[in-house]
């Protein structure tokens, strides 16, 4: 039944990542649909699973045709974030709120490493009123994604995988 699971996570974020080229980043909405999918997803795998679909989204996402960034930015963060979610979500209550916080806090920081990433490497980048607002966009509407993500992932990926009982997570 974990075929289902990874085919649906692995086809929401490559649908995730042509939305993001083809419309989100042509229309100049300074959000990134792909970190939301991607934890949503990584919620409800394994931690191998998930930081395996992180690695491969922001791959996707690196090489998609707007990309204007560091090859393997993304890769290296939505694989760490991935990991992260999945390896920490039985501490977040299950109610749908605090999934959904949890999200778009974990999709904002994503994108917040990336832009200290590109910073880093030398990319000009707007600190400042540009990038705070970019980031307040990106928890906003990734909270919003993630209301209506977190009930499809659930119908369409299946419970979330237990945890045995006596191995350290």
């Amino acid at each position: 039944m974990r075929w289902r699971a990874r085919s649906v996570a692995w086809a929401a974020v490559i649908i995730a990542v042509l939305l993001q080229g083809a419309f989100i980043t042509r229309l100049g909405i300074p959000f990134s649909i792909t970190p939301v999918v991607v934890v949503v997803a990584a919620m409800r795998m394994t931690r191998n699973e998930a930081a395996l679909l992180g690695f491969g989204g922001g791959l996707l996402l690196d090489v998609a045709p707007p990309s204007s960034g560091i090859l393997g930015a993304h890769a290296f963060v939505l694989c760490l974030i991935a990991y992260f979610a999945a390896s920490k979500q039985y501490l977040v209550p299950h109610v749908w709120w605090a999934r959904v916080l949890f999200a778009a806090s974990l999709a904002t920081l994503a994108q917040a490493a990336v832009l200290l990433i590109e910073f880093i490497a030398g990319y000009p980048l707007p600190f400042g009123l540009a990038a705070g607002i970019s980031l307040v966009w990106q928890f906003a509407l990734g909270a919003l994604v993630a209301v209506a993500l977190w009930p499809a992932s659930a119908a369409t990926m299946g419970p979330q995988p237990r945890r045995r009982m006596g191995v350290a997570p």
